[in-house]
């Protein structure tokens, strides 16, 4: 009895640690971008104010999960007939930042590691950028929207829809999304991922990332 419960508890912790927190979004090829057709259209544009909006990221390895932020640091949402039609955002992977890591030191060697060629590669791919191609109706606790646009981040792009709630009042519009994860290979960051033949298994990275959109724009 007291074996069984260990490996109970055992199981437990490792499935704790064993991802990133939030629904799984898969990813497609990129769809057609009408950017241009749908600020026409649009009736007013909102600039994203860059100091209200931000992106939450959670990595994991086996035994920990990393959190932290990257900055928005430019974009636009666009309004037709009081609803949101269309926009994109920028995100600055060279101001990603770890926020779990209470010691300088090894907070700086994350984050290095981060944006060297191994994940993120900033010096060449600075930026990684999502813009929208299509906005739907959804229902549910944590969303009233569904929103598919191309993420380009490390040189790719793919398409991918990830449940939204968006609020309009006055001037401002927000923007925020449930934590969803996304698989990092499929963008080309494949440093330690599960599918590398004879990797130590305490050095496998999980493959999903985990995200936490939120944007705020104003008039």
């Amino acid at each position: 009895m007291n074996r069984f419960f260990f490996l109970l508890v055992f199981a437990a912790l490792f499935a704790a640690c064993g991802g990133p927190a939030g629904e799984e979004i898969t990813s497609e090829d990129a769809a057609d971008a009408a950017a241009g057709t749908t600020e026409l259209l649009a009736s007013a544009v909102y600039a994203v104010d860059t100091a209200a909006s931000v992106i939450n990221w959670e990595g994991a390895k086996i035994a920990y999960n990393h959190v932290g932020t990257a900055p928005v640091s430019d974009g636009k949402l666009m309004v037709a007939d009081g609803k949101l039609v269309g926009g994109k955002f920028t995100i600055d992977l060279r101001r990603i930042a770890n926020t779990d890591i209470p010691e300088a030191e090894k907070q700086a060697k994350l984050v290095g590691h981060l944006q060297s060629p191994d994940f993120f590669d900033v010096a060449t791919y600075p930026t990684a950028d999502f813009e929208i191609t299509q906005i739907q109706p959804a229902t549910g606790e944590d969303r009233n929207h569904e929103i598919t646009g191309n993420l380009m981040m490390k040189g790719q792009t793919r398409s991918i829809t990830i449940p939204a709630m968006i609020s309009m009042e006055g001037d401002m519009i927000k923007a925020t999304t449930p934590k969803f994860t996304i698989n990092r290979t499929e963008w080309g960051v494949n440093y330690n991922n599960s599918g590398i033949a004879g990797i130590i298994k305490d050095d496998i990275i999980n493959d999903e990332i985990g995200l936490e959109i939120m944007l705020t724009a104003k008039k």
